[in-house]
């Protein structure tokens, strides 16, 4: 195993185990309910994770439409850029066939990341609800980008990418990027509780 292979597998190991421990302490709580259920838990867990995220269902997702699908296209950037980084464990090299299909959703991703950060930095109303975090994750995950599209495209900078992933996933579970687990774990909770009332779907 490389030098940047084992950084990125002890990384890989460091995120995991921090975000597994907060994880286990949202699990510990337990909510005692007085109402009747009105409701199926059930069917608010599925519409949270199903229409709920339509921009019809978000008010501020339909307001602003190419912000939302932006958005859509840098987190699938971003999941298949995570995928990416831990196959590069066993492979550092993408298949010559799939290089190509990378390298498009890469790109993409990453102009419309760049595209948000400016956008939070220029608009008045959303800079000023914005902080630190807000703009450091932004640039670390367009950083991973544009190492995984250079690895996509240059044989051998594999271990830029390896690197930089490493430096992502260290920062993950202090940072807002946490929210790649919670995300999962808060819309189940609302689901479930939204369902439960009759309010969901």
């Amino acid at each position: 195993m490389t030098l940047p292979s084992g950084i990125l597998l002890a990384a890989f190991a460091a995120a995991a185990l921090s975000l597994g421990r907060a994880r286990l302490g949202i699990g510990s709580v337990r909510v005692r309910r007085f109402a009747p259920r009105a409701g199926d838990a059930g069917a608010g867990v599925r519409y949270a994770f199903t229409a709920a995220f339509l921009p019809w269902a978000k008010e501020s997702a339909s307001a602003h439409v190419v912000s939302y699908l932006a958005g859509v296209l840098y987190h699938a950037g971003i999941f298949t850029m995570l995928i990416c980084l831990l196959l590069s464990l066993a492979a550092p090299q993408a298949p010559p066939a799939l290089a190509g299909a990378l390298a498009v959703v890469f790109g993409a991703a990453l102009a419309a990341g760049v595209g948000l950060f400016v956008k939070r930095l220029f608009d008045v109303a959303l800079r000023a609800v914005s902080v630190p975090d807000d703009f450091l994750a932004n640039l670390l995950v367009d950083a991973a980008l544009a190492a995984a599209l250079a690895a996509a495209l240059v044989p051998g900078a594999a271990f830029v990418f390896q690197l930089t992933g490493a430096a992502l996933l260290l920062y993950a579970p202090v940072g807002k990027l946490r929210h790649m687990l919670f995300l999962v774990t808060s819309r189940r909770l609302w689901g479930a509780y939204y369902g439960r009332r009759g309010v969901l779907p």
